[in-house]
């Protein structure tokens, strides 16, 4: 119902649902955001998300992402107990508890390889605790080609 409410309100712009593995923008926008979305991405589509990111924004652009993340030692018991039990699945990837679903957690060296890797270049960041979890945040920008 919220993109019809939006409709409804701005009828002259463009609004469309869609997945984030599934963003097909080409240097569409000069900034872009993504707040408390990519818990939701498994690990081997964060690349292919990043890049479309990467793509959706004109050089030079911004982007400003949102990482969630918990404490490192409930991603170790989760990993232990998933594997003991034959559980595919990787360090950082949560399916039980306060989750209400899937969650992927990456460390931030991580992150920061799959950002660079896309293009971005990081420009800032801050971190955001909250009670058990909290939130890495990022700005980066397209370099030009003349940086």
């Amino acid at each position: 119902g919220m993109l019809a409410r939006a409709r409804a309100k701005w009828p002259e712009a463009r609004f469309e649902q869609i997945g984030l593995q599934e963003l097909v923008f080409e240097a569409s926008f000069d900034a872009l955001m993504c707040t408390d979305a990519m818990e939701n991405v498994p690990p081997e589509d964060w690349p292919t998300v990043v890049s479309a990111f990467r793509r959706a924004v004109r050089t030079p652009g911004h982007v400003y992402l949102t990482v969630e993340e918990i404490d490192r030692s409930a991603l170790d018991v989760a990993f232990a107990e998933a594997t003991a039990q034959g559980v595919p699945c990787v360090l950082g990837e949560l399916v039980e508890g306060d989750t209400a679903g899937y969650h992927f957690y990456p460390d931030r060296d991580r992150v920061d390889r799959w950002l660079t890797d896309a293009g971005f270049e990081i420009v800032g960041s801050a971190e955001e605790r909250l009670d058990g979890y909290g939130y890495h945040h990022l700005v980066m920008r397209t370099p030009s080609s003349a940086s």
